[in-house]
């Protein structure tokens, strides 16, 4: 299986397959704690394993809700994990920060000879990627996909149902305004969508791409690294490039959904070289203006830091905002 065609698989699938391989440590990349948490249970209902939850201030809970408490320590927790006669799955919550203590680091590594033959996988859970260089060899990294259109789209209906009287509301039979409505909320978790389509409701009594574009500005706000620039430049107001503005509005329908379906590739970047002045900024928030797009800008001053590995983390935090969020227009 190819790189691209591993892309695609959906997230259940892509744990699914790694449970099945008997990989012994999975480190889920992931702010959706309970998204995660519900496609997992999923899982080991359908290979039959039990499910246990750990996290500091509860130690190890079971599917039913019960709780040991004794063992809020990880040490402990992952002693209990060894001697546990159990096929199971086991969820550590925000387990980063204790990879710092070699004793904890140790502990992992004698894990993973042992966990694979007994049908064992533990799942580390967290918001943040944070692997110590002795165990990259032993974990494999998952970055859990945020929503998919059809993922939102159960979302809306859910958040439709809560209404007294959906058939006022403009999306109900109108296709194209659901459509508008689904790109607009790419890139944002399912509770935050589930919020700004209650918000967007209550605001405004429909829902409202800009009141959604608009909760996506926050997020990129707080990314850090990404600004979401507003723009009010057209097309127009570029001076020559004559060719390139061409073909620019040629390609302004390459977003549509009747372009997928027939197969049309989007555009995926444009390499303008010039000196200071002529136009190259000017250029990338017209194109955002005339596709209609949201412009992202990098500043790679921001990217740098004096930590080791703070740098590369950035980097890889930007591509993926911007990927979970596309299409749009990154501007470097």
């Amino acid at each position: 299986m190819n790189d691209n065609n591993y892309k695609k698989i959906d997230n259940n699938k892509k744990i699914e397959y790694l449970i099945r391989a008997r990989y012994p440590i999975i480190y889920l990349v992931s702010s959706e704690e309970n998204r995660v948490e519900n496609t997992l249970k999923n899982i080991a209902s359908l290979r039959s394993k039990k499910i246990f939850f750990w996290s500091i201030t509860k130690g190890m809970e079971t599917e039913d809700g019960n709780c040991i408490t004794d063992l809020r320590e990880p040490l402990k927790a992952l002693d209990y994990i060894e001697e546990l006669d159990e096929n199971g799955i086991f969820i550590l919550r925000d387990f980063h920060p204790y990879l710092n203590d070699p004793v904890v680091i140790r502990k992992l590594r004698d894990l993973n000879k042992v966990l694979k033959m007994r049908f064992k996988n533990i799942i580390l859970l967290s918001a943040i990627l944070k692997i110590p260089p002795e165990i990259e060899k032993e974990a494999v990294v998952v970055d859990f996909d945020l929503p998919s259109r059809e993922e939102l789209n159960i979302i809306v209906e859910s958040v439709l149902r809560s209404v007294e009287n959906p058939s006022g509301i403009e999306i109900f039979d109108n296709v194209n305004k659901r459509e508008k409505i689904l790109e607009a909320a790419l890139g944002l978790t399912s509770e935050e969508a589930e919020n700004v389509f209650a918000k967007s409701l209550v605001q405004s009594g429909q829902f409202d791409v800009d009141i959604i574009l608009s909760e996506k500005e926050q997020i990129i706000r707080k990314s850090g690294v990404l600004e979401f620039y507003k723009t009010s430049e057209n097309i127009s107001d570029v001076g020559g490039l004559e060719h390139l503005k061409t073909w620019l509005q040629k390609r302004t329908l390459a977003f549509t959904k009747d372009a997928r379906d027939f197969g049309l590739p989007q555009p995926k970047g444009i390499l303008l070289i010039g000196i200071p002045g002529c136009g190259k900024s000017l250029t990338s928030k017209a194109i955002s203006s005339l596709w209609q797009l949201p412009l992202l800008k990098l500043d790679v001053g921001k990217v740098f830091s004096s930590l080791v590995g703070s740098s590369e983390e950035n980097v890889r935090k930007a591509i993926i905002t911007a990927e979970s969020i596309a299409p749009s227009i990154l501007w470097l």
